[in-house]
């Protein structure tokens, strides 16, 4: 194992996370202004954030397989590099299928990082830090998440839609400098003693039914989070008449900041509930998930702002305190040669249906409005917490001791 500071390492993770996340989402804080210079509608809008969750959906395997097999540290370093340049570039499209070309570029490209950093993390990390580190990771995300939609917001309202892009864009290329200093570069890392081809990791892995549940789990609550993480900032312009900044700031805060405070210590009790065995990690996650989707019922009851707001960050802080426990649970579940895969194959369907949300709820905005479609993802969270509960009693325990 290479003599890099395993807390330097997640310090230095969730930063690139939360450039990450930014530059990814940012975009979606500058929809109005694409769709007045350059004629977007709502439905190629949501065609935009589709093709980049499709490209990152299709090229996570890859990105998750090829973290398994070679040295996770340069691999890191090369997305970044390559995303940040690539959202740079963005800033200086002029016509629309620019844009949409680079958003597919995006999505491969960034595909190949979090499945290596989350697998980094968890080399570093044994089972009584690792929740906390992988939580500290994704709260990296959440940062950027707020972050990034908040500046892009800000920049566009006052300079256009490209300032946002080539601005983060150009951080990303400093912070990948820095990177180059603070990430193992040691070619021998990973360090696994098997290495298995990918057919053999991914049959493996879908042979155990709680690492599949855990993947349709993961898959029914991106639905709802993609959503709202493309669709929240126009939500707010459109029916309130918030300024693209303050519309930008809410849309992506009330979920990435109460979602980052969740993270903040959701990974440390994730960790003190599976002293007792880690199965209490999925129960954990059913019961939270459950008590999440009535509060989406808010959107029908109601078009008070503040109540919208206060049922945002409800829903945020129950599904982020759940989803917390998905990447522990599957280290706990796969050997450390596998870990970068699972990773990837997770993404995989995460993405592609959080692509497939977020083009439907394009397609369904003229004749449900967001306040139907934010409503509706109560119902696809119910399944999630019903499929979760069903594994704990039928699955769970056994796949444990297996791997045990």
């Amino acid at each position: 194992m290479p003599k890099t500071n395993k807390w330097v390492l997640v310090a230095t993770l969730f930063l690139a996370s939360a450039l990450n996340y930014a530059d990814r989402t940012s975009i979606t804080s500058v929809y109005a202004l694409l769709k007045s210079d350059l004629g977007f509608s709502d439905a190629a809008l949501g065609a935009m954030g589709s093709l980049f969750l499709w490209s990152y959906a299709l090229a996570s395997p890859v990105g998750g397989y090829l973290g398994d097999r070679f040295a996770r540290g340069p691999l890191i370093l090369a997305s970044l590099a390559s995303w940040s340049l690539i959202t740079l570039v963005t800033g200086l499209a002029v016509l629309p299928w620019h844009l949409l070309a680079l958003r597919v570029a995006l999505g491969i490209v960034e595909a190949a990082y979090l499945p290596a950093a989350f697998a980094l993390v968890a080399a570093y990390h044994g089972p009584s830090t690792r929740g906390a580190a992988l939580g500290i990771i994704a709260l990296g995300n959440a940062a950027g998440l707020v972050g990034g939609g908040t500046l892009a917001g800000y920049l566009g309202e006052h300079y256009g839609w490209r300032a946002p892009l080539i601005t983060l864009g150009a951080a990303g290329l400093l912070l990948a400098v820095v990177c180059r200093f603070l990430l193992p570069m040691d070619p021998a890392e990973p360090a696994t003693a098997e290495k298995l081809s990918y057919r053999q990791a991914a049959t493996e892995l879908l042979r155990v039914p709680s690492i599949a549940v855990l993947a349709v789990a993961g898959l029914l609550t991106s639905i709802g989070g993609w959503i709202f993480i493309n669709w929240l900032p126009l939500y707010f312009h459109e029916n309130f008449g918030l300024s693209l900044a303050r519309a930008g700031f809410l849309g992506s805060s009330l979920v990435g900041l109460s979602g980052a405070a969740t993270l903040a210590v959701g990974g440390w009790v994730s960790d003190r509930v599976a002293m007792g065995g880690a199965h209490r990690r999925m129960w954990m996650q059913a019961a939270l998930i459950l008590c999440a989707a009535p509060v989406l019922l808010t959107f029908l009851a109601t078009r008070q702002q503040t109540a919208i707001m206060i049922a945002l960050v409800a829903y945020s802080v129950l599904r982020t305190s759940a989803d917390v426990n998905i990447l522990p649970l599957l280290c706990d579940l796969t050997n450390s040669s596998q870990r970068s895969t699972i990773f990837g194959l997770t993404n995989m369907v995460n993405t592609m249906a959080g692509g497939a949300g977020v083009l439907a709820a394009g397609l369904l905005k003229s004749s449900a409005g967001l306040n139907g479609v934010f409503a509706g993802v109560a119902g696809i969270l119910l399944l999630d917490a019903a499929l979760l509960f069903a594994c704990c009693i039928l699955y769970l325990h056994r796949d444990l001791v297996r791997h045990a």
